[in-house]
């Protein structure tokens, strides 16, 4: 009886963990989309925004451009 009470309460607890993590990582992920939201309307591309959003910018030796975002990696974990 005790042991199955145990059990029960270790279920739940992983229940609440996880609902913690993904309400998490919604939060950074709402949290990105305001500020998105607050940039759209951007004239001049300053040094906050592109430290804010991108992580990395790569040029090859043909002249390619590859971004690297940093919400992009937010949406993965």
């Amino acid at each position: 009886m005790v042991q199955d009470k145990l059990q029960q309460l270790e279920l739940e607890r992983a229940e609440i963990k996880k609902a913690m993590a993904e309400s998490h990582t919604t939060s950074k992920i709402s949290a990105n989309i305001e500020q998105l939201k607050e940039y759209l309307t951007f004239n001049t591309l300053t040094s906050e925004m592109l430290l804010r959003f991108v992580d990395k910018i790569e040029i090859t030796e043909n002249k390619d451009i590859k971004i690297y975002y940093n919400f992009a990696q937010d949406e993965g974990r």
